[in-house]
């Protein structure tokens, strides 16, 4: 795993190099954002530092820190894999790009695998050309505020759908469906995650559920799954999802709801006290009784319960 420091080193570099002419066009920063969307693991907050540098022009002295400590620090092949990659990203995978756009790309790769300081020269106005192709494409195609508000309050959302469009499929599911199931996602992994690891076990209710529930293919529920595991231990606002999640539900869904988060905690070994108070804080969230929370806890059979 790429340190996320030089992740962001990196976000920061190549904001730096589309400021090189001290403007940015609406399409330019649309395109930067789509790209930076893609950097690995950056959380909210972490966005919110980056924003920093997309406010206002970056100077030639800053410029040069920023390329010098990203070169300066990618030491090991998970950096410059991760590097390859968010360049990769300035060709659209649509089929459009142009022979010029993979020629500077690829510029771009020689210069990460050298560790070249030609790096910043080469990422000048062909970066602002690509990004502002790439801005134009994207566009039409979604608005950039709510992307930014999906990034930063639903983030299992935004990974789910950012994966699904790369993959060329979709979820036969309205928006506000796809952002409950990803709401709810986020939930039974912090109630699984609660320990600190989620359990082979846990991940196969969690996707039993999914599939149940939403009716999802094996292929989407794992997907799902394995986006809000990963999220889980990179910091997920528990707060925020259940908020989310009564915007999204009715309270007798939210009641409905309480007894899947037992039976993810259910699914392994013994049911632990952080567990349940984990499920006791989430239904208070949820504007649910202590009677709701015992139906819950009960619904499921005292043979089959583990520490419950």
């Amino acid at each position: 795993m790429a340190d996320k420091s030089f992740i962001l080193e990196l976000g920061k570099l190549l904001i730096g190099a589309a400021w090189a002419d001290g403007t940015l066009s609406a399409a330019e920063m649309n395109g930067l954002k789509e790209l930076l969307f893609q950097l690995p693991e950056i959380s909210g907050e972490e966005w919110m530092e980056l924003e920093l540098y997309m406010v206002s022009p970056v100077s030639e002295e800053e410029r040069q820190r920023l390329v010098n400590r990203v070169l300066g620090r990618m030491t090991s092949q998970t950096d410059k894999t991760v590097a390859l990659q968010a360049l990769g990203k300035l060709v659209p995978d649509d089929g459009q790009a142009s022979d010029r756009q993979t020629e500077v790309v690829n510029q771009l790769r020689e210069d990460i695998e050298q560790g070249s300081g030609g790096l910043l020269e080469h990422l000048r106005r062909p970066l602002r050309m690509i990004l502002n192709l790439r801005g134009q494409h994207y566009t039409d195609e979604q608005d950039r505020e709510s992307r930014l508000e999906d990034f930063i309050k639903n983030t299992i959302y935004f990974q789910v759908t950012m994966e699904l469009r790369d993959q060329g499929t979709s979820l036969n599911l309205t928006d506000s469906e796809i952002r409950r199931l990803c709401l709810a996602a986020g939930l039974m992994a912090r109630v699984a995650g609660v320990d600190q690891q989620v359990s082979p076990e846990e991940k196969n209710v969690m996707r039993d559920i999914m599939k149940s529930e939403w009716k999802l293919s094996d292929e989407h529920a794992q997907l799902v799954v394995d986006i809000s595991h990963h999220r889980v231990f990179r910091g997920l606002d528990g707060v925020r999802l259940v908020k989310g999640f009564n915007r999204w539900t009715t309270l007798s869904e939210r009641r409905d709801f309480l007894r899947c988060l037992f039976a993810v905690a259910n699914a392994a070994d013994q049911t632990s006290f952080e567990e349940i108070e984990e499920i006791r804080s989430i239904a208070k969230g949820m504007e649910l009784s202590h009677q709701d929370f015992i139906d819950a806890k009960l619904a499921i059979p005292r043979e089959d319960r583990g520490g419950l």
